[in-house]
C-alpha cells in the first residue's frame, strides 16, 4: 500500500478532491461535531411504527453504546410514553443529555416546563413558529403573526429558566420562514440565553446552496451559540442538506437510524456520520463498526424494512455481482478498493460474491478456478460457463459456495 493520506488508508479510499485545499476554504468546519439522534421521537413518527418502553430503553443503551451522547426525547410533558422514556434514562444513571420539546399550546407551557424537570431534562425546546399558515393552523388565531412569536421569545426563555431548565431554540419550518423575521427571531433567543439554535427544515424543502447560504448568514450571529439542523428527506437531500449545514459550521446534527420518520422519514444517521468521517476527516465519536448490527436491530423493533440498496447497511451494499467487481472481490487482498469506497468491516458488514448475467464474460469464473486450485480447469470452462448461465437463467444468480460445488462437480 502507498503512503496512507487522509482519503487512502487501510480502510477507505475516497477522493482526494475532498482534501483539496481550494475546496476546504469554501468551509467553515466545526472543532467538533454531536450527534442528537432522534430515533426513537422522530422514528415513531414513522406510520405503523410503535416502540414498547422496554425497546426504547434497548435502543438507547445501543446508542450509547455506539458513542451517542445526546437524544431527543419528545414532548415529554405532553404524551406521558414520552416522559416516561426521559425518566427511565435518568433512572437507569444513562449518560446520556436528554431534549424535549414544548407543546403549540402556550397555555400548557408552565405545565409541560415542570413536567420536563420532574424527569430531570437536560434542555427543553422551545419551537418558534415563523410561517403564516403553521401559525394559522396551530393557533387558529389569524392576530398572532410571526412578529407576535418574535415578542414573546423573552418571556417564553425567561420561564424556561426561572423553573431550572436550559433552553434551545426550535425555528421551525425556518428554511420556509422569512430570513429577516429568523433572524430577529435568533438574535431574541441569544439575547436571552438560549444554549442552542435549531433549525428544522421541516419538510425537506431547501436546496443545498441554499443550507449552505442559510448557515453562512446565521454563523456570524450565533456565534459561540450552537447551530443544529433537523432536516426531513422530502426531497431525498436529507444526508447531503445536513452534511451542506456542518460544512458551513453547524455543530448538531438531528438523525435518526434507517432514515425513519414521518413521511418520507429524516435525514439517515449512518449515511451523515459515515460520510462525516471519511468525506471530511471528523470524527464524529461513532463506532461505525457498530452501524449494521443498531441498523439491524431498529429494523427488527421498528418493522419497516431496510431498502436492499440503502447506503452503508442495505444488503447489496457489498454483495458484487458483475465481472470486474466480481475480480476485485475475489482479490480483495490486494485489489478491494477498486469497487468499493470503504471496507464492508469498518460499518459492521461482510463482502459477498454471487454471479449473474453480468459474471460471465468467463475471466471472473476462471479466476475462482485458479483460487481453488485446479489442475486443466482450462478444459472445462466452456462447460462451467454453460452450466452457471443456465442455472442463472431460472435462479438469476448463483452463490460462489454454489460455483465451488458445480465446479468441483465438473471437474472430477
Amino acid at each position: 500500500m502507498k503512503e496512507e493520506t487522509k482519503w487512502f488508508n487501510k480502510n477507505w479510499w475516497v477522493s482526494p478532491l475532498n482534501y483539496n485545499d481550494d475546496v476546504l476554504k469554501s468551509f467553515n468546519l466545526p472543532e467538533k461535531v454531536y450527534v442528537r439522534d432522534s430515533t426513537i421521537r422522530e422514528g415513531e413518527e414513522t406510520p405503523g411504527v410503535y416502540y414498547t418502553l422496554d425497546q426504547k430503553i434497548n435502543i438507547v443503551e445501543k446508542l450509547e453504546d455506539i458513542g451517542i451522547e445526546h437524544i431527543d426525547c419528545g414532548y415529554i410533558g405532553q404524551v406521558q410514553d414520552q416522559w416516561d422514556l426521559a425518566n427511565q434514562i435518568k433512572e437507569l444513571g444513562i449518560k446520556l443529555k436528554t431534549y424535549s420539546h414544548l407543546s403549540t399550546n402556550p397555555s400548557r407551557w408552565t405545565s409541560e416546563i415542570e413536567k420536563s424537570m420532574e424527569a430531570k431534562i437536560d434542555y427543553i425546546g422551545f419551537g418558534i413558529v415563523l410561517t403564516e399558515w403553521q401559525l394559522q393552523l396551530f393557533t387558529g388565531d389569524d392576530k398572532i403573526t410571526p412578529e407576535v412569536m418574535v415578542s414573546i421569545i423573552p418571556s417564553v426563555l425567561s420561564r424556561i429558566k426561572k423553573l431550572g431548565a436550559n433552553a434551545i431554540l426550535d425555528c421551525v419550518d425556518a428554511t420556509r420562514s422569512n430570513l429577516s423575521t429568523l433572524t430577529k427571531a435568533i438574535e431574541q433567543g441569544i439575547k436571552h440565553g438560549v444554549k442552542m439554535i435549531m433549525l428544522y427544515d421541516t419538510v425537506g424543502a431547501c436546496n443545498i446552496s441554499a443550507i449552505s447560504y442559510l448557515i453562512r448568514k446565521l454563523k456570524p450571529i450565533t456565534n459561540d451559540i450552537p447551530i443544529g439542523i433537523h432536516v426531513h428527506d422530502d426531497f431525498g437531500l436529507g444526508t447531503a442538506s445536513t452534511v451542506a449545514a456542518v460544512e458551513q459550521g453547524a455543530s448538531f446534527m438531528d438523525l435518526v437510524v434507517n432514515k425513519l420518520g414521518d413521511r418520507a422519514g429524516n435525514t439517515s444517521f449512518e449515511e451523515v456520520v459515515v460520510s462525516l468521517e471519511m468525506l471530511y476527516g471528523i470524527d464524529t465519536g461513532i463506532d461505525l463498526s457498530k452501524l449494521y448490527d443498531l441498523s439491524k436491530y431498529i429494523e427488527k423493533v421498528s418493522g419497516v424494512p431496510l431498502p436492499y440498496n440503502k447506503p452503508i447497511v442495505g444488503k447489496n451494499t457489498f454483495i458484487h455481482e458483475s465481472e470486474l467487481h466480481v475480480m476485485s472481490a475475489l482479490k480483495k487482498d490486494k485489489h478491494w478498493m477498486c469497487f468499493t469506497p470503504y471496507r464492508p468491516e469498518v460499518v459492521g458488514q461482510e463482502e459477498k460474491v454471487i454471479f449473474g448475467p453480468t459474471t460471465l464474460h468467463g475471466d471472473a469464473i476462471k479466476l475462482k478456478c485458479e483460487q481453488m486450485r485446479l489442475n486443466n480447469y482450462e478444459n472445462y470452462l466452456d462447460e462451467i460457463i454453460t452450466s452457471v448461465r443456465s442455472i442463472i437463467m431460472e435462479k438469476k444468480f448463483i452463490t460462489e459456495e454454489d460455483l465451488e460445488d458445480l465446479i468441483k462437480r465438473i471437474i472430477k
